[in-house]
C-alpha cells in the first residue's frame, strides 16, 4: 500500500493546535493533581513555575498555529482533490488481493 503524502505534517496549523493542547495537558497533568496534596510552599512555588512555563510554551505554540497557512494545490483551487490517474476505484476491496504490493 502505497501513501500520497502532499505536504508534511507539520505544515498543517491543525497538526500545531493538537501539539499546543497536547503539551498543556500532559504538562500540568501531575502539577494539578499533586497540588493539593502538598502543601510545602517550596513545591507550590515550583508547580507555579512550571505552570506558567508550560502555559507560555502553548499560548505561543497556539499563535504560531495561527499564522500558519496550509500548501495551496498546484492549480490554486481549494475545491479540487487531486487524485491519481492511475487509480481505479472500482476494484478496489478488502478481499481483493489484487490491491496488495
Amino acid at each position: 500500500m502505497q501513501t500520497v503524502v502532499l505536504y508534511p505534517l507539520y505544515q498543517i496549523p491543525s497538526f500545531w493546535i493538537a501539539v499546543g493542547l497536547f503539551i498543556y495537558f500532559a504538562g500540568n497533568f501531575f502539577v494539578i493533581v499533586f497540588v493539593f496534596s502538598y502543601s510545602d510552599p517550596a513545591y507550590l512555588a515550583q508547580s507555579r513555575i512550571i505552570y506558567g512555563i508550560i502555559t507560555f510554551s502553548k499560548n505561543i505554540i497556539l499563535a504560531l498555529a495561527l499564522f500558519g497557512t496550509e500548501p495551496d494545490n498546484a492549480d490554486n483551487n481549494p475545491d479540487t482533490l487531486d487524485l491519481p490517474s492511475n487509480l481505479n476505484l472500482d476494484e478496489f476491496s478488502l478481499t481483493n488481493l489484487k490491491n496488495k504490493q
